[in-house]
């Protein structure tokens, strides 16, 4: 009878698994009909990136490059500031390696692709490809690590970054612990194949709200943006990766923000409840020399959404080559301005 008993819960089991794994690849099947390519691909070291434009270039105005971050992907960058800067100069957003429908490139490059120093060097090949001359960089979040990445590495050949509520320091504590699984052999390929898409689902709507808080998110924000394509578990381990590669790769990069001679404007929600401003924003802009940092109060992780025309104003001004102001500006709720040099 015990016996009896365990084949019979085993069986159960193994059902349970194998319904959940099916259940988790019917789901992304569904999402990439849904949610099909909206631009074109460059291919750059083998690796195939996905990419959208919208607007087309004026005369001295340099274009834009928008670089999405974590749990992402270039619809975010687009559906918010897409048609606000292509009124006025070209605009390109990529989906970084391994987010949307860029290919992340597995093929024993799937640690160092998780580097803000690897995806920078892989887009900047790519912006050379298109032959995209000089832009501005901004990257939000996650993607503000690419951006200064990229302003380390190959500044003389860009107008400026904006790092927006950018991940830029090592940051005190850890990461969420199914990061940690999913890194473990055999245990962590199988939780991502048969848990994490159900799992994700039903988690996704309080991590939007988290996301934004202590702002609303725009009704059908998810749907606009494409949110359920990080439900499939190739996209969400590479998301996985980068997020729980980054502190380290952080500690490294952060030694070299005192090289950046790049025009900088930083742009950070003073309520940002995900990315720290005063662990990272507030940092960068001391490390900088002749930055800008624009402080938006009452705003949170999403100032491209909250605070749209500000985010706007900052990109467009070094796209005009106009320098940053040095010092801090913060925007009030009211829409009211205080402006505060720098110490000679």
């Amino acid at each position: 009878m015990v016996i009896e008993m365990f084949f019979y819960v085993a069986g159960g089991f193994l059902l349970l698994l194998v319904g959940l794994w099916a259940y988790s690849v019917w789901t992304s099947r569904r999402i990439e009909r849904r949610y099909p390519p909206v631009g074109d691909f460059v291919e750059v070291a083998g690796v195939r990136l996905h990419y959208q434009r919208r607007g087309a270039l004026r005369d001295g105005v340099a274009p834009v490059v928008l670089i999405h971050g974590a749990s992402g992907n270039l619809r975010d960058m687009m559906n918010a500031l897409g048609d606000r800067l292509g009124r006025e100069t070209s605009v390109i957003a990529f989906d970084r390696p391994g987010h949307g429908w860029s290919e992340r490139g597995w093929s024993g490059r799937g640690a160092d692709m998780a580097s803000p120093a690897a995806q920078a060097r892989l887009i900047r090949q790519a912006v050379r490809d298109l032959g995209i001359e000089r832009p501005v960089i901004l990257g939000h979040s996650w993607g503000g690590a690419v951006a200064a990445a990229y302003a380390i590495e190959f500044g003389d050949e860009i107008s400026g970054i904006v790092p927006l509520s950018g991940a830029l320091y090592p940051w005190p504590g850890g990461n969420a612990w199914y990061h940690d699984v999913i890194a473990m052999p055999v245990i962590g390929s199988l939780f991502l194949r048969i848990l994490m898409t159900p799992a994700a689902q039903l988690l996704a709507p309080a991590g939007v709200m988290a996301t934004f808080r202590p702002n609303d998110a725009p009704a059908g924000y998810a749907e606009a943006i494409g949110l359920p394509m990080i439900f499939r578990a190739g996209e969400f381990g590479a998301n996985s990766e980068d997020v729980r590669n980054l502190k380290e790769n952080l500690a490294a990069q952060s030694e070299r923000y005192d090289e950046i001679l790049a025009p900088v404007i930083v742009v950070t929600g003073n309520a940002d409840f995900t990315v720290s401003p005063k662990i990272h924003s507030y940092a960068f802009h001391n490390a900088v020399t002749g930055s800008e940092l624009v402080k938006l109060k009452g705003v949170g992780h999403m100032p491209h959404y909250e605070r749209c025309e500000v985010v706007a104003d900052a990109v467009l001004r070094l796209a005009r080559g106009q320098a940053p102001r040095p010092g801090e500006v913060t925007v009030w709720p009211d829409d009211s301005v205080e402006i505060r040099e720098a110490a000679d």
